[in-house]
């Protein structure tokens, strides 16, 4: 990943985290936890952890998706601005799971 790339990930997730924060109730506890832009910056995927009541948390996200959007994109000077896409991370889970099956214990 070059230098650029890394720059802009780092800038988009810390706008999508305010601007999610802003945004969204404050009934859910969301992280955003990284963001994968493509090389040519034309679309990034920001990847959010929700510990508490995903469901209601993606309906709220889906309603306010273009005004966040539009937030992140709007302070982002560059030539091309990434079209976002927000998707839940489930790593943490999935780590969970893991780790108890190494100890021993059924889930």
């Amino acid at each position: 990943m070059s230098d650029r790339i890394r720059k802009i990930n780092e800038l988009v997730r810390e706008l999508s985290a305010e601007a999610i924060s802003e945004n969204i109730s404050r009934d859910y506890l969301a992280t955003v936890k990284a963001v994968e832009t493509s090389r040519d910056l034309k679309s990034a995927i920001v990847w959010v952890s929700v510990l508490n009541n995903e469901a209601d948390f993606l309906k709220e996200l889906e309603e306010k998706k273009k005004v966040i959007r539009h937030q992140v994109t709007s302070k982002i000077f560059a030539k091309n601005t990434p079209l976002i896409e927000f998707k839940i991370d489930h790593s943490g889970e999935y780590a969970q799971k893991i780790e108890d099956l190494l100890n021993g214990k059924d889930s």
